[in-house]
């Protein structure tokens, strides 16, 4: 039997074989551009996971994350699931989770910069989409990963384990701005007029986005809360000096803080700083009168510090951009990740202990401007593989119609169309802000709590203080639920 397309007196051959192969093809070209994490992302975040977690309602993190944490976003879902098992109050689980999320991070980093592992991801890349590479989490996510390492710890009274961390956490940031110092070297050696960050002219709508959500923030690999956090560890630990060291980063990325303007100023004055003192009291009239650590009104007291976070991280979204492409002499459309919206600003709450209003939280960082400064560090590296992608996708399609005809040309679009995704991962169970509070009150057993300055009690417990000792209260407040530990 004659199978044939008799048009315009051209015979074309319709093979049922090769619409088989061709619907097959592009049934594994939707699979695959879809198969990183879940089916859909973030909304299966959403609806496994950060749904509950608004509401105050178990997630079941175990079955969400347990088998996703030996596949190739295993570094992504085990922070998922440390984060997670920590606001539940698990801390054995959460531990493990994030240690598990290190160890994967370490064996990225000890890769060879191109292996055939790291090879055949990339490729897969230029062929798919960026969700084809595994997992890395950013400078601000790893650094995270040992901060609420810390509080794990710290959540079992372990000093010593949290110390390790809090380390860690500030070994990942020096060596970040390391990294980018050398790198802006090299672009300097090599043009001495190059700027520090160079900026595709054709996205300017997309780093305006990302710029505000960023706001004040400079770098996204340093926060002043994991300095604050490890200082307040070192001096739990009596090492002042060190405590001192971390107080002071902290206070050159956020110095607006009145907490950490205080603590400088009464650490600098019992180490004798005399210096730095005259120049913090300079810098911070209205801390001047904070006297040295152990002195005065502060002599026999006990320390309460409260870190507050609120909300969670800001989710990717995608956006279609022209974009020209010089090398195939065309304009085309490719996919980026950005941020939509700018979360609402945070809103210090008040802290009070047996009825005393001791004072309200402060702002020491946005997890949220971080996050958006990460996504605009990595956009010429994203911009690129894109570009590439477009290319490679435009090349192949042309020789599908000249080898296959109209319709493996057909079968290259509808590829080219479901596969061209961008990589919308991240760490989504992260806070939008963190906040802190560091007063000085009488020991005993006091029933301290966090109040809306609107009014109504987020969270009240009783709190044993101790002279002369630290008492850490870490809660969290996403929508409908809060989440404490102390």
């Amino acid at each position: 039997m004659l199978t044939a397309d008799m048009v315009e007196n051209r015979s074309r051959s319709v093979n049922p074989q090769r619409w088989r192969a061709g619907i097959c093809a592009l049934g594994a070209a939707c699979l695959l551009a879809g198969c990183s994490t879940f089916s859909r992302y973030p909304e299966g975040m959403e609806q496994t996971t950060l749904t509950p977690l608004r509401t105050g309602k178990k997630t079941g993190y175990a079955r969400t994350f347990e088998k996703r944490t030996q596949g190739r976003d295993q570094v992504l879902f085990a922070l998922e699931m440390g984060r997670t098992a920590q606001l539940e109050g698990n801390f054995a689980e959460s531990r493990a989770a994030f240690e598990k999320a290190s160890a994967a991070t370490q064996a990225q980093d000890e890769k060879a910069v191109v292996s055939a592992s790291g090879a055949a991801s990339q490729g897969a890349a230029v062929l798919v989409n960026d969700k084809a590479i595994p997992y890395r989490a950013p400078p601000y996510e790893r650094t995270l990963l040992h901060h609420y390492q810390a509080l794990n710890y710290l959540a079992t009274n372990d000093l010593v384990g949290a110390s390790v961390e809090v380390r860690r956490a500030n070994r990942e940031q020096e060596e970040a701005r390391a990294r980018h110092e050398q790198e802006i070297a090299r672009a300097k050696a090599a043009d001495p007029k190059a700027p520090e960050e160079t900026r595709d002219p054709q996205l300017g709508k997309v780093y305006a986005g990302l710029d505000e959500l960023a706001g004040d923030v400079k770098y996204s690999f340093q926060n002043a809360a994991t300095f604050y956090l490890s200082a307040v560890v070192w001096e739990m630990l009596g090492e002042r000096n060190d405590a001192y060291i971390d107080y002071k980063k902290a206070l050159e990325i956020h110095p607006e803080n009145p907490y950490l303007q205080q603590d400088v100023i009464r650490l600098g004055k019992r180490l004798g700083m005399r210096e730095d003192v005259e120049d913090f009291l300079k810098r911070f009239p209205a801390a001047a009168q904070t006297p040295a650590d152990g002195d005065g009104v502060l002599q026999d007291k006990a320390r309460l510090v409260v870190f507050y976070e609120e909300g969670l991280a800001p989710q990717k979204t995608e956006v279609s951009v022209a974009y020209p492409l010089s090398s195939a002499n065309s304009l085309g459309v490719i996919a980026l990740p950005s941020y939509a919206a700018v979360p609402p600003p945070p809103v210090p709450v008040g802290v009070s202990a047996s009825g005393r209003l001791l004072g309200h939280t402060a702002p020491i960082c946005q997890v949220s401007a971080l996050a958006a400064r990460a996504l605009g560090e990595q956009m010429p590296g994203i911009l690129t593989r894109q570009v590439a992608r477009a290319v490679a996708k435009g090349v192949a399609t042309k020789v599908a119609h000249d080898q296959g005809g109209e319709f493996a040309e057909l079968v290259a679009t509808l590829y080219n169309v479901f596969s061209e995704q961008a990589d919308l991962r991240s760490w989504l169970t992260l806070p939008a802000h963190i906040q802190v509070l560091s007063a000085w009150v009488e020991p005993g057993t006091r029933a301290v709590s966090l109040a809306n300055p609107a009014g109504g009690t987020l969270w009240t417990d009783k709190v044993t203080l101790k002279a002369g000792k630290t008492t850490l209260i870490h809660v969290t407040r996403i929508d409908l639920a809060v989440y404490s530990q102390v």
